[in-house]
């Protein structure tokens, strides 16, 4: 009987510690309110001798909800891309105020202004795609938070009337419930059923404690998305402005080489110049693709083709009206000439820029006079060139077939507006291109 009594005190022991810590591990601010003033959920009737003190209203657990992580991770990658964009346009701007001041032919001007525009574009673009993203992930948070502080508003209630009953019902009833127990086995239960009693209040505080935590978390996460909405507005508003007056800038020095006599004859050279160097290119890849087939050590494999059995039925790279022939042409207004080595094909800002016969894509580039371009050989010395691209769709090595889609036309480096400027040389002599297209 002493063992029993024993056993007895160490198991009430247990359960009371149990009740304690729960009562002790309740927050601050729920100990300090007390009972609350709106109506407490019904107190439980005196247990029966059989059956275990009540652990009060519902006591099911759920976790907090937190953030996934797909939302954040996409954030972050536009974090990323952004910091790297922002780069890009400082270093580039850097560059351009350097060269202020200095003597600039208009081509590398024209260049300067829309390398800064292409990716002011972009930066902007990018802004809009992140402060979607913040906006959204605003109303999500926003959301989150409404939901948990009720959860968390019903656990206090909760929480509030365990602490009621335990102050009301002092540790001499959990002592009356163990030693009416008529058996040691029902010494044990009793026991048992006071200890996962213990148990659930305090899983009841943790939870509290962790949506308490996750309600701060998302305001923080709140004032932080507010903070950061209303700096991206203000850096889109100011680089807005810089879109505005770049574009400005460009116009300006377009319509400056149109309308000025002096502008227009140095633009003339200057092309005349560039076309120089796309001679001179083309010689270095003409004589790359000889080594090859000599087979150079570390020279790429020949590219052998038919292609100059195909003049007069290669499709036109693009669909449109062409707005300069091949050949020597004089600007009827001020009679300067220069000597066009292609055709400029006028077609719609984006329109796709087809391969006109299989080969190798053996240069991808910026080029003054040409913008963005890209040459393709098509073996036996024959290359076609295709320049004043919105933007490049394959790179340095890629084969392609005909009819793949290379680029988008745009305006890039281009005295005459948007078009595609293409060209046909068989090592560095330019061929008329109607003459092979069908």
């Amino acid at each position: 009987m002493a063992a029993l009594g024993a056993l007895a005190a160490a198991a009430l022991r247990r359960a009371v510690a149990g009740l304690c810590l729960a009562a002790a591990l309740l927050p601050a601010p729920i100990r300090a309110q007390g009972v609350p003033s709106e109506s407490a959920p019904p107190s439980a009737a005196p247990p029966p001798a059989a059956s275990a003190p009540s652990a009060g209203p519902d006591t099911t657990t759920r976790a907090p909800a937190r953030a996934g992580s797909e939302p954040d991770a996409e954030i972050e990658g536009q974090k990323r891309e952004l910091e790297s964009l922002r780069r890009q346009l400082d270093d580039q701007r850097a560059v351009t105020k350097q060269l202020q001041g200095q003597a600039k032919n208009l081509l590398g001007q024209l260049r300067d202004t829309e390398k800064n525009l292409q990716l002011t574009t972009r930066y902007l673009a990018a802004l809009e795609r992140r402060r979607r993203a913040i906006t959204a992930d605003l109303g999500d948070a926003t959301s989150e938070l409404a939901r948990t502080a009720v959860e968390l508003e019903s656990d206090r209630r909760r929480l509030a009337w365990r602490m009621r009953e335990i102050y009301k019902r002092g540790r001499s009833r959990e002592l009356e419930f163990v030693l009416s127990a008529r058996s040691f086995g029902d010494l044990v239960a009793r026991t048992y059923y006071l200890a996962r009693i213990a148990q659930e209040d305090r899983s009841q505080v943790l939870l509290t404690e962790a949506r308490r935590a996750a309600v701060q978390d998302t305001k923080t996460r709140l004032e932080s998305r507010k903070r950061e909405l209303d700096r991206l507005r203000a850096e889109r508003d100011r680089e807005r402005r810089s879109l505005a007056r770049l574009t400005a800038e460009r116009r300006n020095l377009l319509n400056k080489i149109r309308s000025d006599a002096k502008s227009s004859e140095q633009a003339a050279t200057e092309l005349e110049r560039a076309s120089k160097r796309i001679q001179t290119l083309i010689g270095q890849l003409e004589k790359r693709r000889l080594a090859a087939e000599r087979g150079a050590p570390g020279s790429e494999a020949p590219l052998l083709g038919d292609f100059g059995r195909n003049k007069g039925r290669l499709a036109w790279p693009v669909n449109g009206r062409v707005a300069r022939p091949f050949g020597t042409q004089t600007n009827p207004r001020f009679g300067t000439s220069i000597f066009n080595s292609g055709i400029d094909v006028a077609a719609s800002f984006g329109t796709p820029i087809a391969a006109v016969a299989k080969g190798r894509v053996d240069y991808v580039s910026w080029l003054d006079g040409y913008g963005k371009c890209a040459i393709i050989n098509h073996g036996g010395g024959y290359y076609t060139l295709y320049a004043h691209a919105s933007e490049i769709l394959v790179s340095v090595g890629k084969e392609v077939a005909p009819g793949d889609i290379i680029g988008r036309v745009g305006d890039t480096g281009s005295t005459i507006g948007t078009a595609l400027h293409f060209e046909i040389r068989r090592g560095k002599e330019a061929m008329n291109p109607l003459d092979w297209l069908r």
